[in-house]
């Protein structure tokens, strides 16, 4: 699933990609589906199969924390920001999940 995000990524970013970025963008890819493995709290008897289909199922989620992490990149833990007139603020990644519907998976003990 990195390899098809990191792609996904570089055509999404087009001209304003280049070779430079790719370390900083894996580390969005990587950083996005473990927060999503997190949230998400796989039961052990899950098998990585059954994850990835989650996570295949949840693609538009995942990509979502991606483009959070990247554009949120140099600007951590800030929730909005203002310079020069622009203003920004970001979504959570709660808000993101929620936005998903994506809940964390319950089992019982």
């Amino acid at each position: 699933m990195e390899l098809e995000i990191l792609n996904d990524l570089k055509s999404y970013l087009g001209m304003d990609y280049d070779d430079s970025m790719e370390s900083t963008l894996l580390f969005c890819v990587k950083r996005a589906i473990l927060l999503f493995k997190s949230y998400r709290n796989y039961p052990s008897f899950y098998t990585e199969q059954m994850i990835e289909n989650d996570m295949e199922r949840c693609y538009a989620c995942v990509w979502d924390l991606v483009l959070l992490q990247y554009v949120k990149n140099g600007v951590e833990f800030q929730n909005s920001h203002s310079e020069s007139g622009t203003s920004r603020s970001w979504n959570s990644e709660n808000e993101i999940f929620s936005m998903h519907r994506i809940v964390p998976i319950a089992g019982i003990c």
